[in-house]
């Protein structure tokens, strides 16, 4: 089923009495909690591309609800635009239908671009419904233009390998192979300070902020946990 979405900032009309999924006042913390979402909702644009517009709302004024929105041309919306009917309409309907947090739906602007959207709603520490993310992918532009949007140029060659562990002592062990052979390719260091610098190097790459790593490398490099630390205030102090 394809659902109309409004494009126009139209001032909604809505009821004195409070909506069944507003239990309480908006608070400082939930203002908070839909400032954090800002920076997801450019990442999510940043990976998918031009064609898709995300939109960040508060519920605290459904007449200017969207805090936060990236490519905001699909629909021509902006900041302080209010929210959609759809929407809304979820909002009614999570208060008396479990599992509507997340619901996925085609819907056609007025100019007849198709768009598949996912609004997922947003709830505070008490569970209380507090805003809502938006997705809009716009279906009716020509697939080419769409892979190109999503890959943005981005040179294959230029491609990071990047391991995915499945445990901290797999991100660790990685970390330290990678480091070695990093450091072993240098061949201006002497063997007797080939220690010092990968630990350094790793302090650099941040694994001594993960905790129980010090015993990990060091049994990794064979030498004891004070060496580490050792090399580790010499990292901060400079001397490295």
């Amino acid at each position: 089923m394809l659902e109309d979405i409004q494009t126009q900032p139209n001032k909604l009309h809505l009821p004195d009495d409070e909506p069944a999924w507003r239990s309480g006042p908006f608070t400082e913390e939930d203002r908070q909690i839909i400032r954090s979402m800002e920076t997801v909702v450019d990442g999510i644009a940043a990976i998918l591309g031009m064609s898709c517009e995300v939109a960040l709302h508060s519920l605290e004024d459904l007449n200017q609800s969207i805090v936060k929105i990236a490519n905001g041309m699909t629909t021509g919306r902006s900041v302080h635009n209010p929210i959609t009917a759809g929407a809304l309409r979820q909002l009614h309907e999570i208060a008396s239908q479990p599992g509507s947090d997340i619901r996925t739906t085609f819907k056609r602007t007025p100019d007849g671009q198709l768009l598949k959207s996912t609004s997922s709603v947003i709830r505070n520490g008490q569970n209380r419904p507090i805003g809502m993310l938006c997705i809009n992918i716009n279906m009716s532009i020509p697939a080419a233009d769409f892979l190109q949007a999503f890959v943005g140029g981005v040179d294959s060659e230029m491609a990071v390998t990047e391991h995915f562990p499945s445990s901290v002592d797999d991100l660790v062990e990685s970390t330290v192979d990678n480091t070695i052979a990093e450091i072993n390719s240098d061949h201006q260091l002497s063997n007797k300070v080939k220690n010092k610098h990968i630990i350094m190097a790793l302090y650099d790459k941040g694994i001594f902020d993960i905790k129980e790593s010090v015993p990990l490398v060091a049994g990794k490099l064979g030498v004891s946990k004070h060496t580490v630390y050792l090399y580790i205030r010499q990292r901060k102090s400079g001397e490295g």
